[in-house]
């Protein structure tokens, strides 16, 4: 992991990702309601959440300065990513949300899940070189 040159910019690519997502969800929660009924509630939990995604991205941020120490970060964001597409297959299987809402998983989730892993075993494989 030379310079950790990769994992640092899939990082800095998510913590960008994220902030983006986050901010657009937060201003216009109704882009992931896939024809769900809106109701102040529910465009309220969107936001808080789209407010959680750009969080996630400060983190990320961090973590794509040093990989290695901010290990946790990234553990933390692989365990949401592999949590969200199962909550949502649970909610698709019981009729609550529609399989539209897969797009959300496929673009938060699913596309930054192998990544995420392959950063975690680098950092594992170097730190179990340097003990």
């Amino acid at each position: 992991m030379t310079k950790l040159r990769w994992p640092k910019l899939i990082m800095l690519l998510a913590a960008i990702y994220n902030l983006a997502w986050g901010s657009i969800i937060s201003i216009d929660p109704q882009l992931i309601l896939f024809g769900n009924p809106k109701t102040p509630f529910v465009l309220i939990l969107i936001r808080c959440i789209g407010m959680l995604v750009g969080v996630y991205g400060i983190a990320y941020y961090f973590a794509s300065k040093d990989p290695v120490r901010y290990w946790p970060l990234i553990f933390v964001g692989f365990i949401g990513k592999v949590l969200g597409p199962i909550g949502s297959a649970y909610y698709i299987a019981t009729g609550e949300l529609t399989t539209r809402f897969l797009y959300v998983n496929l673009l938060n989730d699913l596309i930054w899940l192998i990544p995420f892993g392959w950063i975690l075993w680098q950092v594992w494989r170097r730190n179990l070189s340097n003990a």
